[in-house]
């Protein structure tokens, strides 16, 4: 038994616990369906019972709010060039004029 101050748990028990729900599991899972292949149209999304005619491509999930924000995104790209040690100098300036803020006030 190891005490945590809190109680106290027996590895050897966790470990039986975990091998018994793996065997739970697994003896659940053995149950499903064999003949499932995930080629077919039962893998598809459900669309409302109606089938989706149209498949549209988008650039990105975020498109609209990178579209929205394009003006600052473009001079956040320009600003940024990939070296760390900018990044870490911009992060403890910020941090000090945090801190110098948090204290004068």
């Amino acid at each position: 038994m190891i005490s945590t101050g809190m109680g106290s748990w027996s590895p050897l028990v966790f470990l039986i616990c975990v091998a018994f729900i793996s065997v739970v599991v697994q003896i659940i899972r053995s149950l499903g369906e064999g003949g499932f292949r995930k080629e077919e149209d039962k893998a598809e999304a459900f669309f409302s019972g109606g089938r989706l005619l149209i498949k549209n491509r988008v650039m990105d999930v975020y498109w609209g709010f990178f579209d929205a924000m394009g003006r600052y995104y473009g001079w956040m790209k320009r600003m940024h060039n990939g070296i760390v040690n900018d990044y870490v100098y911009w992060f403890v300036l910020l941090v000090t004029v945090v801190i110098g803020v948090v204290i004068l006030l």
